[in-house]
């Protein structure tokens, strides 16, 4: 899945096809080429959201086996050399050629300077069962300790002030060494990152349990002086 600028004239498509076919096809046989193609061939141009269009078409590729054609592939570039190189275009919708693992690469050039390429493939079929019952007996004991046992998660606290995080920080760790209070260590994480509102005096604890002391936190440093900001505009219009 390329960019597919549209540029044949100049140096963009064949540039991008010929780094493509360099490390995609050259070792593939001359009867199995390289299918390319690009998104903006059919919905146009979405500007920011160019790269995503292209990955959703490669996973639908990917899922039902059929490769979408490029309607408005009618004039190929002489600069690309479709059949040196071993990349194949079409203006109609394929069957995926192989029977062999679905692999799809998506190419995108950010308007800013800014390139990515992302592989995607087929998931493995997985037919264990995943249903896992989440009923306990009347008797039965929960340790959510136990259940996330080895894995961190990072407690994040905030304040208007140093005091009163210090506080909320002591009072956080008096509330859980409540014998009666029960909390899973990831929710906990969640609601006090996601679920609360962000002051500007800030502590934060990696741990892989909620049996902590408080003063384990660690606190941010106030700045010395105020930040100076500075402007970049890159020239080419990005900025608007």
């Amino acid at each position: 899945e390329g960019h597919g600028t549209g540029t044949q004239p100049q140096a963009g498509d064949p540039t991008e096809v010929r780094g493509a076919a360099s490390v995609f096809a050259s070792s593939r046989p001359d009867d199995k080429p390289l299918i390319i193609g690009s998104i903006k061939s059919n919905l146009g141009h979405a500007e920011p959201a160019a790269g995503n269009s292209g990955l959703i078409k490669a996973v639908l590729a990917i899922e039902n086996g059929r490769i979408p054609g490029n309607p408005t592939f009618e004039n190929p570039s002489p600069k690309i050399d479709f059949a040196g190189w071993k990349v194949k275009a079409s203006r109609y919708t394929i069957p995926w050629p192989t029977n062999d693992l679905r692999r799809a690469s998506v190419n995108s050039f950010g308007y800013g300077g800014s390139n990515v390429h992302v592989v995607i493939e087929q998931a493995a079929i997985d037919h264990k069962p995943r249903h896992v019952s989440s009923y306990l007996s009347e008797d039965a004991e929960l340790d959510f300790d136990d259940l996330e046992e080895g894995r961190p998660h990072t407690l994040v606290l905030s304040a208007n002030d140093e005091a009163t995080l210090r506080a909320n920080i002591r009072a956080l760790s008096n509330h859980l060494i409540n014998p009666r209070v029960k909390v899973s260590l990831a929710d906990l994480a969640y609601t006090l990152s996601d679920r609360r509102s962000a002051f500007f005096h800030r502590a934060y604890l990696t741990t892989n349990t909620t049996d902590f002391d408080d003063g384990a936190f660690v606190l941010g440093k106030k700045q010395s002086e105020k930040p100076r900001i500075g402007f970049v505009f890159s020239g080419h219009g990005a900025q608007w």
